[in-house]
């Protein structure tokens, strides 16, 4: 969706997407079969609906008496796509992690989880039993049956097998979600709105010149790459992990000090991915070093044992430690390394991190970024009304931080700047998850700072992770690059883009530029690594807002802000 100005069919696009999804979550746990009712409960006032009613309606579309007074408001359309929703089973939406959770294993190892239990115990306050308990058990209950059936795991197979005989709806928790939800979608629309205004006056602005004429630096660097593993072994932790390295195949010819970059990969992913290899490919490429570590309590092989049931978490909670300190221990070891295999030509006193969404945490807190653990009790805290705060999806990884707090010294840890690295000179991160930092917590960054962000990006929302800690930092080199239309993956972006515009052809647009906007990201991270670690100034037009409004393309026109407006 191009939400470049504020109109009215936009907020009403806007606020029917979110009434579907909302919609999808309640109904998520509608029981039919041995759930006869269901009560709708607003403090004394309350209402019931059969949901006999509901599977008719999800069968053939037939809306009687009973369930027209809560459908009257919905237009045939709207109705139309509830009924899809109703029936279309989680692992037909195109999504290889959808796929992978409509496995009944696969779910029911997830469901058990630390995250997967505060996902339902917070899904539960609205959604509860009969006698007014939280619905966590039954939910989880309907859902692993629903994805063991033939018809797979729809909503309305998980409806067929929730276990309870009634099921109470909590209106006003309901309601404080759905403010939420629309608050945040306000401030999203806001903020492409701004980005938008912000860039293309600053890019009128700035030094005439034709930035399309500069080389798209992601796919013309000159100088030819090899590549070699490492195995690091961090004693002190009994920690032992891989790592790849990326290089200029002549550093000699590479001049001056060669200037180092580390690449933190997310959760639940590998530091071997094509895109990661790609990126890390032309970086190197461009004359620095590349290092990418694999953090082996929270990569793709964790997620493998989990599936395997070998493990009980999706994640180990000590990564909000052991990823810093990863890269600590890798910079350590370049050090010892540098002479004898890189020549001595390693510039380690000032590097630059990169991080992608848990690696961008990674590289915020090796930066100097602390936790406020206040800001994120509050988040997290389950017995407190939904808030716009609190409507967020990445709080299931960051929330379980406290797990910690059983560790001798590790909040400490995370709060007293022990993480930090005085190497870091640079960061990059892309859609990171920064919330749990908070402004005193950012505030303490004082190297040049890049963050990216999609306005599409349900997984880690930009209002709630990227804006705030762009806004709390006080860096004066600081960076806000915000992409129209994208999600946090490219499948995301693409089952979002279909579920919003199913008569456009928009995912086709996104299908054929996406490989475009993936060279200008990373072209984007070169040309910072030039001026901030080489202080090579000939970058410089590319880190104007000219460049990015000059070069990205719909749908995912991309934006810069190097500060807000006082009033936003």
């Amino acid at each position: 969706m191009l939400i470049r100005r504020t109109s009215p069919h936009l907020r009403q696009q806007l606020l029917t997407a979110t009434a579907l999804c909302l919609t999808a979550g309640i109904t998520l746990a509608l029981p039919v079969g041995s759930a006869e009712t269901i009560y709708f409960d607003y403090g004394l006032w309350g209402r019931s609906l059969s949901t006999a009613s509901l599977e008719t309606f999800a069968a053939d579309g037939t809306v009687d008496a009973e369930l027209d007074s809560y459908l009257a408001g919905l237009s045939p359309t709207s109705q139309q796509e509830l009924q899809q929703i109703l029936n279309t089973p989680l692992q037909t939406l195109g999504s290889d992690t959808f796929a992978q959770m409509s496995d009944p294993f696969v779910l029911s190892q997830w469901l058990y989880t630390p995250m997967g239990d505060t996902f339902l115990a917070s899904l539960g306050l609205l959604i509860q039993t009969q006698s007014g308990q939280n619905g966590q058990q039954a939910l989880r209950a309907a859902m692993i049956l629903a994805a063991a059936d033939p018809a797979g795991l729809s909503l309305i197979n998980i409806i067929r097998f929730y276990p309870t005989d009634g099921l109470r709806l909590d209106l006003p928790q309901i309601l404080a979600l759905a403010d939420s939800l629309n608050t945040n979608i306000a401030i999203t629309e806001q903020l492409v709105m701004v980005a938008t205004d912000q860039s293309q006056l600053a890019a009128a602005s700035d030094p005439a010149m034709d930035y399309g004429a500069l080389p798209l630096l992601a796919e013309t660097g000159p100088f030819e790459v090899v590549q070699q593993a490492l195995v690091l072994e961090d004693q002190q932790r009994d920690r032992t992990y891989p790592v790849d390295i990326y290089q200029p195949a002549d550093l000699q010819a590479v001049p001056g000090p060669v200037p180092v970059m580390v690449f933190s990969h997310g959760y639940g992913e590998t530091r071997t991915q094509p895109d990661i290899s790609s990126l890390a490919h032309s970086v190197a490429a461009n004359g620095f070093v590349v290092a990418v570590p694999e953090h082996i309590g929270s990569n793709q092989a964790y997620q493998h044992d989990l599936a395997q049931g070998l493990v009980s978490e999706s994640f180990a909670a000590m990564e909000f430690i052991n990823r810093p300190l990863d890269i600590r221990f890798l910079l350590d070891t370049l050090e010892q390394k540098n002479e004898a295999e890189f020549q001595g030509r390693l510039q380690l006193e000032q590097v630059g991190l990169m991080g992608y969404s848990f690696g961008g945490y990674t590289a915020l807190a090796t930066a100097g970024a602390t936790v406020d653990l206040e800001r994120l009790h509050q988040q997290c805290d389950l017995d407190a009304e939904f808030t716009p705060d609190t409507a967020n999806i990445a709080l299931l990884i960051q929330c379980r931080l406290f797990e910690l707090a059983a560790l001798p010294n590790a909040i400490p840890t995370l709060t007293d700047g022990s993480l930090a690295d005085d190497r870091v000179s640079l960061v990059v991160a892309f859609a990171p998850l920064s919330n749990l930092f908070g402004e005193q917590g950012m505030g303490n960054i004082q190297s040049p700072v890049v963050i990216m962000g999609g306005a599409y990006d349900v997984a880690a929302p930009i209002a709630l992770e990227q804006l705030t800690a762009f806004q709390w930092l006080t860096t004066p080199d600081k960076y806000f690059y915000v992409a129209e239309n994208l999600s946090h993956t490219s499948e995301l972006t693409r089952l979002i883009l279909a579920l919003e515009h199913p008569q456009s052809d928009i995912v086709t647009q996104f299908n054929a530029t996406e490989s475009e906007l993936f060279s200008l990201a990373i072209s984007l991270a070169i040309a910072h690594g030039h001026v901030y670690l080489r202080r090579d100034e000939a970058y410089r037009p590319y880190l104007t807002a000219a460049y990015v409004e000059t070069l990205s393309r719909d749908p995912t026109k991309l934006h810069l802000l190097r500060s807000f407006p006082d009033n936003f």
